[in-house]
C-alpha cells in the first residue's frame, strides 16, 4: 500500500474516535467473564493492519501503477551489428557496421506522459476508496456481531422472564388460582427463546470468525462495545471534505480525465506515422575508412490505424462522461444532503426507541408482572405485554443496523469517515 496513504488513514482512525464514548485504550481489557473487549476504532485499526483484503489492495494498486509506467515509457532502441570479411586482389580486410534506431510514436511527445499522470491520480483515488470500502465492511461486521451479542442477551433475558412467569403460575396452580393451559403458554415461550438463543449463538460464532479474520484478533471470546457517534457535520462541511477525498464524484472525474487522455493517445497514434531515427557507424580495416550516417525509418498508418485501442478508449470515455453527468444532474451537495437526512432520520428513530419506546414497554411489563403476581392481570395480558417488549427491543437492534449502514453509505459518498470531517476542519483553521 502507498505509505503516505497508509499513514493518513492511520492518523484519521486515531483522530476520528467515538465522539461520545470515553477514550478507549489501544489494547484490550479483561472483563469479569474473561471475554476481551473490542471497540470499533480498535477493530478498524487492526483491520488496516491485518486484514488480508488490505494486502490484496496493495497488489491491485501495484498493477495500476505498473500500467501507468508501461503507458509512459518509450520503446527501447534497436541496434544491429554487421561484421564482414573482404577479400580482394589488393589484400584482405574486415568491415564492421553498427546501426542504432529509436522508435518514436506520435503519442511519445507529451501525450503519454499526461496520460500516465492521470492514471496514477485515478489509481491513488481508487485505492483510497477501496481501503475505505474494506474498513466499512469491517465496521458492518462489527455492527452485526454487536447486534447478535445484544440479541443473545435479549433472548436470554426473555427466557428468564418466561421462567419467572412460569414459576409464578406454578405457585398459583398450587393455590388453585390458575390452570395448566396458562402454564403451557409460558412453557412454550421459554422453550422458544431457548431454541432461538442457540441459533443466535451459532450465528454469532460465525460472524465473530469473520471479524477475527478481518482484524487478526486471536481471542476466543469477544465483548463489543456499543458504537457511539457524535452529531453529523453540516452539508457544507461534508461537501468541502468530499472535494479533497476519494469520494464517488472525485473518482468519476479522475476516471474521466484518464479516459480523455487515453483517447488523445489512441488518436495521435492512429493519424500520424511512427518514426525511428537512427545512426550508422561503419569501419573498414583494409582501407582504414570510417563512415557515419543518419537513417530515418517509419511506419505509415494505412491498414492498422489503431482501431482497437481507439474504440476501447472512446468506450471508456463515454462511460466516464455518463458517470460524471449523473453526478452533475443531481449535484453532490444534493446527494450529501439526502444521505445526511437519511442518517439523521434513522438515528432519530433509534434514539426514540432507546429513550422512549423501550422504557415505556419495560415499565408496562414490570407493572403487568406485579399485577399478575397479585392476581390482577391474566396470563394472556402479561404474555402480550412481554411479547410487545421483546419485539420493540428486536426492532431497536434492526433500526440501529439500518442507521449504521446509512452512515457507511454517506462515508462512501464523501470518501472518508465522518469523524474525520471535524478533524480536517480544525487542522485547516490552525494553519
Amino acid at each position: 500500500m502507498n505509505r503516505v496513504l497508509r499513514l493518513l488513514l492511520v492518523i484519521s482512525l486515531l483522530g476520528g474516535g467515538q465522539a461520545r464514548a470515553p477514550a478507549q485504550p489501544a489494547v484490550t481489557r479483561r472483563v469479569a467473564d474473561n471475554a476481551r473487549v473490542l471497540t470499533l476504532d480498535e477493530a478498524l485499526r487492526r483491520s488496516l493492519q491485518f486484514n488480508p483484503e488490505i494486502a490484496k489492495l496493495g497488489a491491485s494498486l501495484a498493477e495500476k501503477l505498473g500500467r501507468a509506467i508501461e503507458t509512459e515509457v518509450k520503446i527501447n532502441p534497436l541496434f544491429k551489428v554487421t561484421e564482414a570479411r573482404t577479400s580482394e586482389s589488393s589484400g584482405d580486410g574486415n568491415f564492421v557496421e553498427l546501426e542504432v534506431e529509436q522508435p518514436l510514436r506520435p503519442s511519445d511527445f507529451g501525450l503519454r506522459k499526461t496520460y500516465a499522470v492521470a492514471l496514477r491520480a485515478a489509481a491513488n483515488l481508487e485505492q483510497q476508496a477501496d481501503v475505505l470500502r474494506v474498513l466499512n465492511e469491517t465496521a458492518v461486521l462489527y455492527y452485526r456481531l454487536w447486534a447478535l451479542q445484544e440479541r443473545a442477551a435479549l433472548l436470554d433475558g426473555a427466557r428468564a422472564q418466561a421462567g419467572v412467569a412460569l414459576r409464578t403460575i406454578d405457585e398459583q396452580l398450587q393455590a388453585g388460582q390458575s390452570d395448566t393451559s396458562q402454564r403451557s403458554i409460558f412453557q412454550a415461550e421459554e422453550a422458544r427463546f431457548g431454541a432461538e438463543l442457540l441459533a443466535v449463538r451459532g450465528e454469532r460464532a460465525g460472524t465473530q470468525s469473520e471479524l477475527q479474520r478481518a482484524t487478526g484478533f486471536p481471542f476466543g471470546e469477544l465483548r463489543l462495545t456499543r458504537p457511539t457517534f457524535g452529531s453529523l457535520p453540516s452539508t457544507f462541511a461534508l461537501s468541502q471534505f468530499a472535494e479533497s477525498r476519494a469520494g464517488l464524484r472525485q473518482m468519476a472525474l479522475s476516471r474521466q480525465a484518464a479516459a480523455s487522455r487515453s483517447v488523445s493517445v489512441a488518436r495521435a497514434d492512429a493519424v500520424f506515422p511512427e518514426f525511428a531515427p537512427g545512426l550508422i557507424y561503419s569501419y573498414g580495416s583494409r582501407n582504414k575508412t570510417t563512415e557515419f550516417g543518419v537513417t530515418l525509418a517509419g511506419r505509415i498508418p494505412i491498414w492498422d490505424r489503431n482501431q482497437g485501442p481507439s474504440l476501447r478508449a472512446k468506450g471508456a470515455l463515454e462511460a466516464a462522461n455518463r458517470e460524471v453527468a449523473a453526478f452533475d444532474r443531481v449535484s453532490m451537495d444534493r446527494m450529501i444532503t439526502l444521505r445526511r437526512q437519511q442518517v439523521l432520520n434513522l438515528q432519530t428513530r433509534v434514539d426514540s426507541f432507546r429513550k422512549d419506546v423501550i422504557p415505556a414497554y419495560r415499565a408496562a411489563y414490570d407493572a403487568s408482572l406485579q399485577q399478575f403476581r397479585a392476581g390482577q392481570a391474566s396470563t394472556l395480558q402479561l404474555f402480550e405485554v412481554q411479547k410487545s417488549l421483546i419485539e420493540a427491543q428486536e426492532k431497536a437492534f434492526e433500526y440501529q443496523i439500518d442507521a449504521l449502514s446509512a452512515r457507511n453509505q454517506l462515508e462512501q459518498l464523501i470518501g472518508g469517515r465522518i469523524e474525520e470531517v471535524g478533524t480536517v476542519r480544525r487542522e485547516d483553521k490552525s494553519k
